[in-house]
C-alpha cells in the first residue's frame, strides 16, 4: 500500500483544478468516468445485497435446525 502511496505526484493536489477541467473538456472522458462510476457502484451494491441474501438463508437454516433440535430434545 505503501509503494502505490509513493507513487502518487507531490503536486497532484495543485493540479486537481487543472484535471477536472480536462474532464469537463472532453466529454467522452467525461461519459467513460460516469459509466465506470455507475458500473462499479451497482457491482458494490449488488455484492452487499447478494452477501445480505446468504446471510439470512443461512440465518434462517441455522434457526430452523436449532428448534427443530429443541424440540426434538423435549
Amino acid at each position: 500500500m505503501l509503494t502505490v502511496l509513493a507513487q502518487i505526484p507531490d503536486d497532484l493536489p495543485e493540479r486537481a483544478g487543472e484535471i477536472a477541467d480536462q474532464v469537463k473538456a472532453n466529454p467522452v472522458l467525461l461519459a467513460m468516468l460516469v459509466g465506470i462510476g455507475v458500473i462499479t457502484a451497482f457491482i458494490f451494491f449488488w455484492g452487499i445485497i447478494k452477501q445480505a441474501f446468504k446471510a439470512a438463508i443461512f440465518g434462517g437454516l441455522l434457526s430452523a435446525a436449532a428448534w427443530y433440535w429443541y424440540f426434538n430434545i423435549k
